[in-house]
């Protein structure tokens, strides 16, 4: 059973946030739409911020370990724009998420919510992806939503130290959390032993399903270097 005490909390610097601050801004305008739902602008230029904050976070962590992504920032198409790596042959998918204000804490979102895996398709054995990471922030979702949407902001003209003092994104230099990670066959493997009433669920306005994934249910961060390590050979 997972709990925050196996999370692994992965610094980063003013000057690494804002390295990926432009590219998040470029990304805001190439896409229109994000992938759950509508949202402020403010809102969902952070949602992408976060996207590459993780991605860059959890980069250094494995390189750290031994583990060089052969490609990140990888996508098959372009309804998906969760950020991922490839690594020997094998997808990771990276999911970033917020708190849920009524969780109140990082103990019970990782005791309460699931990894959020969507069900494109019948079956669990065509869900893409080998690998799927979760990298929380230890930041209160709608209270940050309610915020950003508050601010005026030109996300377009503002200057990089100017967007970075205006969104507070000195947020995420000690917020970030690699949590938990499962790879596809332990994923089939749980979600095929459960009822097929438990096999999947959504939240209220949500148009998808998604599969039943709980963190807390997962695998250890500090498990996933040597795990990776077998395809080295």
């Amino acid at each position: 059973m997972i709990t925050k005490n196996d999370s692994i909390c992965i610094p980063v610097t003013d000057d690494e946030i804002k390295l990926v601050m432009e590219k998040a801004r470029t990304q805001l305008f190439i896409s229109k739409r994000d992938n759950l739902r509508n949202r402020h602008a403010n809102i969902q230029y952070d949602c992408i911020l976060r996207g590459y904050v993780g991605e860059f976070a959890l980069t250094k962590w494995m390189n750290e370990q031994g583990i060089f992504f052969d490609k990140a920032n990888y996508r098959e198409d372009r309804d998906n724009i969760d950020v991922d790596f490839l690594y020997k042959g094998i997808n990771l998918e990276l999911k970033t998420s917020l708190i849920p204000d009524v969780d109140v804490t990082m103990e019970n979102a990782i005791a309460n919510r699931d990894i959020k895996l969507i069900k494109r398709r019948e079956g669990i054995e065509y869900l893409k992806g080998d690998i799927h990471l979760q990298v929380f922030f230890n930041q209160k979702r709608f209270a940050k939503d309610e915020w950003l949407a508050s601010r005026l902001i030109d996300i377009e003209e503002a200057g990089i130290d100017e967007l970075f003092d205006k969104i507070l994104a000195r947020c995420y230099r000690n917020t970030t959390y690699f949590v938990t990670w499962i790879d596809k066959p332990t994923l089939v493997k749980n979600i095929n032993e459960l009822p097929k009433g438990e096999q999947e669920w959504s939240f209220k306005n949500s148009q998808r399903q998604f599969w039943n994934c709980k963190v807390s249910q997962a695998k250890k961060p500090v498990d996933l270097p040597a795990f990776l390590k077998k395809y080295q050979q």
